[in-house]
């Protein structure tokens, strides 16, 4: 996460996220985030990143992952249109990182307070990591059986464009790797967890695994994920192992406690927490449509590189009192890191449409947004995304189902 902040900065990510002049899109709900917005966001990323050394090192270890936890989570629902599957998973491992007693061993608060140091651990605090982790990979392997995937699109218009990755860029021009990478991702996705559990198997799914992502990181240069996913092998090891790798002396043996069974407020949160990793990644089953072309129900779903959407857009704004209508380019009102996806993802569609109704309620205008979206998926022929008849500035959005003016058009 050090790493992400350092990427963040160096890149001019932060720039063009929270400095650049334009509209920046929030999740919904957030809106009151954009306070985040402007030059102070180089200090603020700074700040993470020296708390996430902080944590790495065991240093006032349960306020820096407290306070780490809180500002990584206001920078995840601060920028929707920059999301990514591995920002959502930083995002839950460090609530997570905040109920583990990671600073009593091999820490500098054990140095430090000697009075704290321990070899064990309750059982639940490996396994849901190891049940996160499973999530993950399940449920992308879950999204990866549609009839796109199963036909290695898109990877067969993708991997033309990374002939050039050093080291294996001649590999990637032959016509059967789109077909192998499609397929072996599904079986990676579903059996590196088993293999990994398994003690036999253990070392040998640890090297494809290491392999697997290493190889996604140089072509399909994802940032710090495949780091981040080799780096979450560690919970699969017996803890013996790692007394031998750091030569631990005067260790009976890190033996998990046995967590009470008895019903509790702890016991009650775990539970509430496995319903909802379970829930999300398959609540796009209960609305209507595709997901990949209604985005409804695609984030944090485990929904990994499955698709590929291009798109242009413009706006119609209709004045109710005098019914002059005028067109509105999304480029003068939002800024250049959002414009893909206001074309491509509905609902940035209609927040950016709300931003337009507010902008010329300023004015003492009442107006109707329409906007014109024309989009393809996986390299498909262009089609319609929103009803052009419908104006968004007056309809709400719905969280829990389809929103019928997004059109389906057979996608």
């Amino acid at each position: 996460m050090a790493g992400q902040c350092i990427y963040s900065l160096q890149t001019g990510m932060v720039t063009k996220l929270y400095v650049s002049p334009g509209y920046g899109f929030t999740f919904m709900g957030f809106e009151w985030l954009r306070v985040l917005h402007g030059s102070a966001m180089y200090y603020y990323f700074i700040i993470m990143m020296i708390l996430a050394l902080m944590v790495s090192i065991g240093i006032y270890y349960r306020l820096s992952i407290l306070m780490l936890s809180i500002l990584w989570t206001a920078v995840y629902f601060s920028s929707k249109t920059n999301y990514n599957n591995h920002y959502y998973l930083m995002v839950l491992l460090c609530w997570l990182m905040v109920f583990m007693p990671a600073h009593k061993r091999f820490a500098l608060d054990e140095k430090i307070n000697p009075k704290i140091s321990t070899c064990h651990f309750f059982r639940w605090q490996l396994w849901i990591f190891i049940f996160q982790i499973s999530c993950m990979y399940f449920f992308a392997g879950i999204a990866k059986l549609n009839n796109d995937w199963l036909h290695a699109v898109p990877l067969k218009f993708w991997l033309p464009f990374k002939t050039g990755t050093p080291y294996i860029g001649h590999f990637l021009r032959n016509p059967i790797m789109p077909w192998l990478i499609a397929y072996g991702g599904i079986m990676f996705d579903f059996l590196v967890v088993p293999g990994l559990l398994y003690s036999k198997t253990r070392n040998v799914v640890f090297v494809i695994l290491i392999a697997f992502h290493l190889f996604n990181g140089l072509v399909f240069q994802i940032g710090s994920f495949p780091f981040l996913a080799v780096s979450l092998s560690v919970f699969f090891f017996p803890a013996s192992y790692f007394d031998k790798v750091l030569h631990s002396k005067n260790i009976k043996g890190m033996q998990p406690k046995i967590s009470d069974s008895k019903m509790s407020l702890k016991n009650l949160v775990i539970a509430v927490y496995v319903a909802l990793q379970l829930f999300l990644p398959i609540r796009h089953l209960l609305i209507k449509g595709p997901v990949s072309w209604t985005e409804e129900g695609h984030r944090m779903a485990w929904q990994m590189m499955l698709r590929s959407k291009r798109g242009n857009m413009y706006y119609t704004v209709k004045n109710k009192n005098t019914d002059s209508v005028w067109q509105i380019e999304p480029q003068t009102f939002i800024n250049k890191e959002s414009l893909r996806e206001v074309a491509v993802l509905p609902d940035v569609t209609w927040q950016a449409a709300r931003v337009l109704k507010n902008k010329y309620a300023l004015q003492k205008l009442n107006v109707a947004v329409y906007a014109h979206s024309n989009v393809s998926l996986n390299y498909k022929p262009y089609k319609l995304l929103i009803d052009t008849t419908v104006d968004l500035a007056s309809v709400n959005w719905d969280y829990f189902g389809h929103n019928k003016w997004i059109l389906l058009n057979d996608n």
